[in-house]
């Protein structure tokens, strides 16, 4: 929306494809996670916590760069891509009613050095992971939300398609990818994760205190209920 408003009302194949690219890329360090590591997609999967790649600040640079492309007017459209996606494609709604939560405030070169979470309408989400988070967010209206949004871009990507008249491959596959959104969304979650996990609500916040550190005090005073209901 922010391109069309600035640029006019079709989006480049390429810059739509470009957008979804830097919006999945704050998750590449599942990748990471899963071969490097040698993890599983558990409850024990911290990936806003333990990587740079969940930390705003760090495409810091994207931001000044897009200013600087603005001020000598060298096509800033181009710079605006990686912005738009990444801050508004991935860590904004990561910020909402997600498992952990995102530390804005979370200072790239300061190792060991935690911020808080900014994690909103999340009283139902926080705490959980995998497929024990995905549970309760399908129940949240952001997922009735996102399904929507997914929607709505298939047929705005259809209408660009339509008006270049001819075959885009970057539009083709966008609107695949926002297919297989859709498809995902709907796949059945197997009952147990609906029960609360077999080491309790919070479990690895436990573990980790300066992960406690960075939650809010409503957070806090949330775990420590969940904490003392599971020793009981």
């Amino acid at each position: 929306m922010i391109y069309i408003l600035w640029k006019g009302p079709i989006i480049p194949g390429w810059a739509v494809f470009l957008i979804i690219f830097f919006g999945l890329f704050p998750d590449l360090d599942s990748i990471f996670w899963l071969i490097i590591k040698k993890g599983k997609m558990d409850t024990e999967f911290q990936h806003h916590l333990y990587f740079w790649t969940h930390w705003p600040l760090s495409y810091f640079p994207l931001i000044f760069i897009f200013i600087i492309s603005l001020i000598l007017n060298f096509y800033p459209e181009y710079f605006l891509i990686p912005v738009i996606g990444v801050y508004f494609g991935h860590l904004l709604p990561d910020s909402i009613s997600t498992g952990d939560g995102i530390m804005w405030g979370k200072i790239p070169w300061k190792k060991g050095q935690f911020a808080r979470y900014v994690n909103i309408f999340a009283s139902k989400t926080d705490g959980y992971h995998g497929n024990y988070w995905e549970a309760r967010y399908r129940k949240t209206i952001f997922f009735k939300i996102g399904l929507l949004a997914a929607v709505m871009s298939i047929i705005i990507i259809l209408y660009f398609q339509i008006v270049s008249k001819k075959i885009i491959i970057f539009y083709i596959i966008s609107i695949i990818f926002f297919l297989i959104t859709i498809i995902t969304g709907f796949k059945k979650i197997p009952d147990e994760f609906y029960e609360e996990p077999p080491e309790g609500r919070y479990a690895d916040y436990r573990k980790n205190p300066k992960y406690i550190n960075g939650l809010s005090e409503k957070n806090k005073v949330r775990m420590r209920f969940k904490s003392s209901q599971t020793r009981c």
